[in-house]
């Protein structure tokens, strides 16, 4: 699909996604019975809620030339199906929880790599393998304190 949209846009939309994500896994750590997917869940909550702010914080930081820069881009849908379709209940074990939030954070990384295959100038280019930077780095910083969650 072919999506026309703003640089202020994408970044909109990856904040909302965070923030989804926020109650996401709030409301999924009340459901769960095992203390260290609790853990896990809460923390995946402050995680995101911490991209949120970071997002807010570099949305005012780009100037309005580069937020206002108008693109297309084809976007291939991301696979969501290990989202929608995991058994997430009280029973569900951290290792569902870390597949569940590789999935949804392959999306977000798929949408920057897409951005920065267009002819786009320079300053938003860089904009956009700024996120992709910042995902990567927040996708490893999960994963260790996951893995350190799940090792208590």
């Amino acid at each position: 699909m072919t999506t026309v949209q703003t640089a202020k846009d994408v970044i909109e939309q990856t904040r909302a996604f965070h923030n989804r994500l926020v109650s996401f896994y709030k409301d999924l750590s009340y459901q769960v019975d095992e203390e260290r997917v609790k853990l896990l869940l809460e923390y995946m909550s402050r995680h995101h809620k911490n991209l949120v702010k970071i997002m807010d914080d570099y949305g005012s930081g780009v100037s309005e030339h580069i937020l206002e820069t108008w693109f297309m881009y084809v976007r291939n849908e991301c696979d969501l199906s290990p989202f929608f379709s995991a058994d997430l209940g009280p029973d569900m074990t951290a290792q569902q929880v870390m597949q569940v939030a590789i999935e949804l954070d392959k999306c977000l990384l798929e949408t920057y790599e897409a951005m920065l295959q267009n002819d786009i100038p320079d300053d938003v280019s860089d904009v956009f393998q700024g996120l992709l930077d910042l995902e990567k780095r927040e996708k490893i910083k999960m994963a260790k304190s996951a893995l350190k969650i799940e090792t208590l």
